[in-house]
């Protein structure tokens, strides 16, 4: 019984390429825009995630990354008197303009760092040294910002907040989330490179940081830690890289809408695919319904009759299924390549397929419930 659903496909291969053709518009497009939002959100928290820290510290109410305002710097003493600190380090993020040769400028985050310090992420580098940073005016940028800013490349000397600096290396993966390229420097550079002011319009007369990262003494459980701190420096808080990670991925998804946007684009094609599919079924079937009648005459059940719907639908289902995916992880290499990150875990892959084949299995519902109405007395009517 169940080969009669496979022999009904060969015989109208251009319904069933149209069903397939549905199932893959799902597919396609719910494992990229799942996977462009994973490719996004990592990025958004890939300077947190990459880091050495056990805790990173910020001033109240911090929402994202890229959102803290400056703390003053004399606090880095009382965070080193709180008890399980083995560690602590000053990591800077700042907004600021690069000239562009062409005349303009674009927008950028200057990310300061002790290039001798063991907590802050450690540059993927596919160009120059970390050593380098120590060169006056020294900083590195991402190989695919190149074009960004201006097609700069090693050894070029740019204007940075009306400041001159030399690019001394590129790195490979370390872009930003949004379209703001990083520049990396040393903390002292990126004091003149990037905003980091107290009150709008001027520079800080006091010292000031961004975020302090800690690391625990061994044995030191880093949640514990960070509550630790937070109770004891005032007007500050402390998150486990993993919770600040977390909370700066959620800002981006929910608070901003963009994880919202990504999976309504999923929906809808799930919602096309299922139409496609069902429809073209139901026309298959509505087709053939003097066979079915047949069939019923015959004496065939209703749960076999099914079984040749249900057959039909989960045949285009999994070759819709991995023709979808391996477009989609063809187009999702060859964009990532293009500098939008595409991330497409196993774990993905396999919810596709559940997907895809619940899918299928409901668009053959509607055929089934046609097929009950069909009467077996039809076959014999002029």
């Amino acid at each position: 019984m169940l080969s009669i659903g496979w022999r009904n496909l060969k015989r109208d291969r251009i319904r069933m390429a149209v069903a397939v053709f549905g199932v893959i518009f799902a597919v396609v497009l719910v494992t990229l825009e799942v996977g462009m939002m994973l490719g996004m959100t990592q990025n958004a928290s890939l300077l947190i995630d990459r880091s050495r820290a056990d805790v990173w510290i910020s001033t109240l109410n911090v929402r994202s990354f890229d959102a803290a305002s400056p703390i003053d710097q004399r606090k880095q003493y009382l965070i080193e008197s709180v008890p399980g600190v083995a560690r602590v380090e000053e990591f800077n993020v700042s907004y600021s303009l690069w000239k562009l040769p062409g005349g303009g400028n674009a927008n950028v985050q200057v990310i300061g760092f002790d290039p001798d310090g063991e907590l802050a992420p450690p540059l993927n580098l596919s160009e120059g040294r970390l050593a380098d940073l120590r060169n006056r005016d020294a900083v590195i940028i991402d190989a695919g910002e190149c074009a960004k800013l201006g097609g700069t490349r090693v050894g070029d000397q740019v204007e940075i907040m009306e400041y001159r600096a030399t690019v001394v290396g590129l790195t490979d993966g370390m872009r930003a989330f949004t379209t703001t390229p990083y520049v990396f420097t040393s903390l002292h550079r990126a004091e003149k490179y990037g905003w980091l002011t107290t009150q709008p319009g001027g520079r800080s007369s006091d010292p000031m940081s961004i975020y302090f990262l800690v690391k625990a003494q061994p044995g030191v459980d880093s949640a514990e830690l960070a509550q630790r701190i937070a109770e004891t420096v005032p007007d500050v808080e402390a998150h486990t890289r993993e919770a600040f990670a977390s909370r700066t991925r959620m800002y981006w998804l929910f608070e901003m809408g963009v994880g919202i946007g990504f999976l309504a684009a999923a929906l809808l094609g799930v919602l096309v695919g299922g139409v496609i599919v069902s429809q073209t079924l139901y026309a298959m079937t509505v087709e053939k319904l003097p066979e079915f009648g047949v069939l019923k005459a015959l004496g065939a059940g209703m749960d076999l009759i099914a079984r040749v719907v249900l057959e039909q639908s989960l045949v285009c289902g999994a070759a819709g299924l991995a023709a979808g995916l391996l477009l989609s992880y063809a187009l999702g290499a060859a964009a990532t390549a293009a500098g939008t990150a595409v991330m497409i875990p196993w774990p993905l892959a396999v919810g596709v397929a559940g997907m895809t084949f619940a899918l299928s299995g409901t668009a053959s519902l509607v055929s089934i419930v046609r097929l009950r109405r069909v009467e077996p007395a039809s076959v014999f009517r002029a």
